[in-house]
């Protein structure tokens, strides 16, 4: 009974000095995410870990981080977007414009001609212009969009760039709270514990 006492001394004692060498799992951040050991948290297990970070709570701040970032990134894509649709509205409206005004010219230059020369000039004239105002409305709110889109592009950077900071910071936190590991070049020693033959009879045997 003494002996098989002493055995699992010996063993709770080697396997709490086991456990000091082992390495704490560091978080590490991915875009809106954490990953410890390569495995992705959910938000909400996210907020959890941020949650207890030597004693402070730290969560509401990674959520509003989040949600901003994910906010500026947004801004960034939708931004973008509707300036390339408004470069293209644009597009559109100054085609539409020279169309109008060719037929117009065409179209006055016809009917003109039946008073004359410097009638025909004339109706070409008006009717040109006439078409190539057709196009001004298109081009105007094309102008707009682009303008609406470059703004909220060059908001979302800026957006995006400082809660991406805000994040890091708080994850380096948790890192920092960590307690002390092994240097590398000391690495961590193995324990095995087998049931089997000993100088003494058959008994555990607990290696390390």
């Amino acid at each position: 009974m003494k002996k098989i006492f002493t055995v699992l001394v010996l063993l709770v004692v080697a396997v709490s000095a086991h456990a000091q060498y082992a390495t704490p799992a560091r978080a590490e951040r991915k875009g809106c995410t954490i990953k410890i050991d390569g495995e992705k948290l959910s938000h909400q297990e996210a907020n959890l870990l941020m949650s207890n970070i030597d004693g402070e709570d730290y969560s509401a701040q990674w959520a509003k981080a989040r949600g901003w970032r994910t906010a500026g990134i947004s801004m960034i894509a939708g931004g973008g977007a509707i300036a390339a649709g408004g470069a293209i509205t644009v597009l559109i409206g100054a085609l539409t414009s020279a169309l109008g005004a060719t037929v117009g010219a065409v179209a006055g230059a016809t009917v003109g001609s039946i008073g004359g020369e410097e009638q025909a000039q004339q109706s070409a004239s008006e009717a040109a212009q006439k078409g190539a105002d057709a196009g001004k409305p298109i081009i105007n709110g094309g102008l707009i969009a682009m303008g609406l889109g470059f703004a909220a592009h060059i908001a979302g950077i800026p957006l995006t760039v400082v809660n991406s900071v805000k994040m890091s910071k708080l994850v380096d936190k948790y890192n920092e709270s960590l307690p002390a590991t092994m240097p590398e070049t000391e690495p961590a020693p193995e324990m095995e514990l087998s049931f089997g033959a000993t100088r003494n009879g058959v008994g555990l045997c607990l290696t390390f």
